[in-house]
């Protein structure tokens, strides 16, 4: 029987990737339409996005057991900031709202939006720098040997 953490690992990314993919189905075909049931499906996909991402990142913090200690580390920035993108904007719009408005005004959401944003753009950019410095690492490796 495989080890738990490899279990919750394989389900979390399974859900990150379901979640993402649903995400781009209902928010793709909104794109460019008009009227409140389009603003519906854009926010939800918006909302699919960052639990989807969320998953992925608490996947990749459980991951990374044959990497090198600074690329194990990279992958666990990843997932913290991927993690943070769904809960620190999810926090201001629905746990504490008033410092949010008092902060950004109407423009509230516009800044729970950019802030998930920034900080999804953060991880997937870290995560992308760890897969590219292990695939160079295994290239090399590949035409050395």
């Amino acid at each position: 029987m495989p080890p738990a953490r490899s279990v919750v690992r394989v389900l979390l990314a399974v859900l990150g990737v379901v979640l993402v993919a649903l995400g781009v189905a209902i928010g793709v075909p909104a794109l460019g339409q008009e009227g409140f049931p389009v603003g519906l499906a854009i926010g939800l996909a918006v909302l699919l996005f960052a639990v989807g991402g969320a998953a992925l990142g608490a996947a990749a913090l459980l991951s990374g057991r044959g990497l090198r200690p600074a690329q194990r580390t990279g992958l666990k920035l990843a997932g913290v900031l991927a993690v943070l993108a769904f809960v620190l904007p999810a926090t201001g719009m629905f746990v504490v709202p008033e410092l949010l408005y008092d902060q950004f005004g109407v423009a509230a959401p516009a800044a729970a939006v950019m802030g998930w944003l920034y900080l999804s753009l953060g991880a997937l950019a870290v995560a992308v720098l760890v897969a590219l410095w292990r695939a160079a690492e295994l290239a090399y490796a590949a035409v050395t040997d």
